[in-house]
């Protein structure tokens, strides 16, 4: 014969899972929806075993309590309370009603078991209630009860510390969990924003919401461009071509990134970057023909590499231009730091009235490499929209300046006289100015510049 117990549990959803976990080992369950109606089915079924909830309409959990324990006729049935109040007067209360056991909700189903058993497997008979003292969280209570009531109520309240105990082990965990989940995700997202935007630009935006456009008096852009791209991209797969293209920019990168200088954007075989800025700096046109000369070197020896093969190549034309500018951020989704200004004009007409493999710069440009690098003057050249205008090829770096007298690496007199052009800028520039990625870009770079 199954044993027979009452559940009095106001929650259906709470009841359909206490009454699944106890019929799952074999008992016999009879719910109830409040105390009135579970000391009804108490009188009528006498079960071996009543568990009731606490907060329950009509009588709650401990006035079913008292009212089983005050019948002599039910006064042995054991009787656990079930509830998720777990305050030292709620215990005591429960106590004082008489409950032999006590679990907490969200139910464990290993710990109300063993409960379960324990008072089924070890029954004991009324015993006679003298007051006892009891010290519980710091505080004296007088408890009415039999002593084996007591040790079974505290016991079972011991049971649920030692779960509620894993419960916040577990909680903690999970807790860490997520927070090294969300540093990897800030970590990532800065690193992303990072990539969109310069460092001191992507400060600005996440503490003030946006970034303040900032006119500068001397930035140089570089332009380049391939040369027939439409018809020799027409002829390769759509792999084939990103590949290339992701290989050659993830060059150009590089070499910007060495010498300082900031990528703005690239557009269909375009690449767009500048010197200056958001950090203003007294060396920007020579690291732009510094790294344009790598670029350079890098397009001539993929060319060569490519016709050995018998495959076809890309020549590539690069323009510079050095003048004034405005930079700012511009999307609300999708931020872009961006330049305008005649500056970017002039540097893409200097790309366009270039030619294939060489260095084409402007007469702005040349005033501040003049020094450092051979220079072939090609006189007034007619660009779009801006009539005749100056124009010098750039051979390379001076040979007395360059490693073995070759014109491609700078030796060590030419990074001297560079960084003594970087020094009286920084001695020259307020400090305000000269941290502008850290802050805010400054209204305009400075009074010395590379000559």
């Amino acid at each position: 014969m199954q044993t027979q117990i009452v559940i009095a549990e106001d929650s259906a959803v709470q009841a359909v899972i206490l009454r699944r976990a106890l019929e799952n080992h074999g008992y016999q369950v009879t719910w109830a929806k409040d105390g009135a109606a579970g000391l009804a089915k108490v009188i009528e079924i006498r079960p071996a075993l009543v568990i009731t909830d606490v907060e329950m309409p009509v009588m709650n959990g401990f006035d079913f309590c008292v009212a089983v324990k005050s019948n002599p006729e039910l006064t042995a049935i054991p009787v656990i309370l079930c509830t998720s109040l777990s305050q030292p007067e709620d215990i005591i209360r429960g106590m004082e009603a008489g409950a032999d056991g006590y679990v907490t909700k969200p139910y464990d189903e290993k710990y109300l078991m063993y409960r379960v058993r324990a008072l089924l497997d070890n029954p004991y008979g009324p015993e006679d209630a003298e007051p006892v003292d009891i010290t519980y969280a710091g505080n004296d209570y007088v408890i009415t009860a039999g002593r084996r009531q007591i040790l079974n109520l505290l016991l079972s309240t011991y049971e649920n510390t030692v779960k509620q105990y894993g419960e916040l082990i577990n909680a903690q965990m999970e807790l860490k969990r997520l927070n090294q989940d969300l540093d990897a995700s800030f970590r990532e997202s800065e690193r992303l924003l990072i990539n969109i935007l310069p460092e001191g630009v992507a400060r600005q935006l996440k503490k003030e919401g946006q970034v303040t456009p900032q006119h500068y008096d001397s930035v140089t852009v570089l332009f380049t461009d391939f040369q027939s791209f439409t018809q020799l991209a027409e002829r390769m797969t759509p792999a084939e071509l990103v590949r290339q293209l992701d290989s050659t920019f993830s060059f150009f990168d590089s070499a910007i990134e060495r010498f300082g200088l900031e990528k703005l954007k690239t557009i269909g075989d375009s690449f767009m970057c500048a010197g200056g800025i958001p950090e203003a700096n007294a060396t920007h046109a020579v690291d732009a023909v510094l790294a344009a000369l790598e670029i350079q070197e890098f397009m001539r020896q993929v060319k060569d590499f490519r016709k050995l093969r018998g495959d076809e190549f890309w020549d590539c034309r690069i323009g510079i231009s050095t003048g004034p500018l405005v930079a700012g951020v511009v999307g609300s989704k999708k931020f872009a730091y961006d330049v305008w200004g005649d500056t970017v004009n002039m540097a893409s007409r200097m790309e366009s009235s270039g030619e294939i493999g060489r260095i084409n710069i402007s007469e702005s440009t040349y005033e501040l490499v003049d020094g450092f690098f051979a220079c072939e003057e090609r006189g007034r050249v007619q660009a779009k929209n801006k009539g005749e205008v100056l124009m010098y090829f750039v051979d390379g770096i001076l040979p007395e300046l360059s490693v073995q007298g070759a014109g491609q690496i700078p030796n060590e007199e030419f990074r001297a006289r560079l960084e003594a052009i970087r020094n009286a800028f920084v001695a020259e520039t307020p400090e305000q100015e000269s941290n502008a990625a850290g802050d805010q870009a400054p209204e305009s770079s400075g009074e010395s510049e590379a000559k």
